[in-house]
């Protein structure tokens, strides 16, 4: 990130995928816990007003979040919570109902204020956003947005459908730094590759790590 967006101060990372299910919260979940593990002071944020996984799979239950904060012009502090071990904070989403503006509230004024006033504190903001497919949620954050990483399914998402996203939202597809290939099977993926490829290995690379992983637990113990 701080290659492909060099010279910018506080950076903020939209994560997207095309379809739903393909994993991008666990994604942006991982990439912010990865950030704040690193040292970087990182807010992660789920801007999925509509489906917020996110903030499900991390348990949290509370009845004020990302929108509520917006729409009174409160600050990201009034509705963070942040994790005491990885001092990651976290901005959650709360589910209200059949709420159809939300593209509305995440290209208004009001965010664009919660953003800047985050940015002073946090130098990464990772914003897990809806998938492009069904909803314009995403395009609609984009100008708040960085660079985007771009979360696809392998073996379940089609290559045409990405390269026509792409090339039909050229706003977004312009502030796409980097794509993650989610959930690969590494066995199957060798008999995809050159004779000689990497890909035959990917699986071998896993093992070493898994059994050094191991290994240091052992040792801890």
């Amino acid at each position: 990130f701080d290659v492909v967006m060099e010279g910018q101060g506080s950076r903020v990372i939209g994560v997207i995928s095309l379809l739903p299910g393909e994993g991008k919260s666990t994604v942006a979940a991982n990439l912010a816990g990865l950030l704040a593990a690193n040292g970087a002071r990182t807010l992660l944020i789920d801007g999925d007003l509509r489906n917020p996984g996110l903030s499900r799979s991390l348990g949290m239950e509370t009845e004020q979040g990302l929108m509520e904060a917006v729409v009174s012009g409160q600050t990201w502090q009034s509705v963070g919570k942040v994790d005491r071990q990885t001092k990651l904070a976290i901005i959650p989403a709360v589910l209200r109902g059949q709420f159809s503006h939300t593209s509305e509230l995440l290209s208004s004024a009001g965010m664009r204020r919660f953003i800047d006033n985050a940015k002073e504190t946090f130098e990464y903001i990772v914003v897990d956003l809806p998938p492009l497919g069904p909803v314009v949620d995403a395009k609609a954050f984009a100008p708040l947005v960085d660079g985007f990483v771009l979360v696809t399914e392998w073996g379940r998402t089609p290559r045409a459908m990405v390269r026509s996203m792409l090339e039909s939202e050229p706003y977004v597809a312009n502030k796409i730094i980097g794509a993650v290939l989610n959930k690969v099977d590494l066995k199957r993926l060798a008999k995809y590759g050159s004779l000689g490829g990497s890909e035959k290995f990917f699986d071998r690379y896993s093992t070493y790590y898994l059994e050094k992983s191991e290994a240091r637990t052992k040792q801890a113990a």
